[in-house]
């Protein structure tokens, strides 16, 4: 076998009876820990640098300003990649993702074309790609939830199983062989 496999799906009107008119499950994004840790490693970083500074006298200054550059463009960096909060809805419609601050991406069950579950060599799964019909032959990557990002993500993909009608392609895929 090749790591990619398609698996059987369940007759989604038969097991969308197992989801409540409503399952959520909710992304916190980056925690109040992870946060104080990093600001505090940024303090201790940039207390360095104006130690170096005043130790060094005028010919740090240079070496202040591209230290102050960098921590900016460090803490700037940080707050792009940082994963927003999210909030992920099941439904008898379909699959709704909404960022916080952001418009909700809703998906249709008759419109998930296929999705892609990432999984270690022991079966835990890592992640769920959901990939939605664009136009009539279209296919478009709408989404991806990973283990680390919601909790109770094994009750996520058995909720997703349940509510894609069947004949809806999921494939399975291992990573890190």
């Amino acid at each position: 076998m090749d790591g990619t496999e398609a698996a059987p799906v369940a007759s989604g009107a038969d097991k969308m009876d197992e989801i409540t008119s409503a399952s959520e499950w909710v992304g916190p994004g980056v925690s109040v820990r992870k946060r104080w840790l990093t600001g505090m490693g940024v303090a201790l970083a940039a207390a360095l640098f104006f130690f170096i500074a005043v130790h060094e006298g005028a010919s740090g200054l240079v070496g202040t300003i591209i230290g102050v550059v960098f921590i900016g463009c460090f803490v700037w960096y940080l707050t792009i990649v940082a994963p927003a909060p999210f909030t992920i809805t099941l439904n008898d419609e379909g699959i709704t993702r909404m960022e916080r601050g952001g418009e909700p991406v809703v998906i249709a069950w008759g419109n998930v074309a296929k999705i892609k579950e990432e999984h270690y060599k022991k079966g835990t799964s890592v992640s769920i790609t959901v990939y939605k019909r664009v136009g009539k032959r279209g296919l478009h990557r709408a989404w991806v939830v990973y283990r680390d990002d919601i909790p109770r993500f094994d009750a996520f993909v058995a909720a997703v199983r349940a509510g894609l009608p069947e004949g809806t392609p999921w494939f399975r895929e291992q990573v890190h062989e």
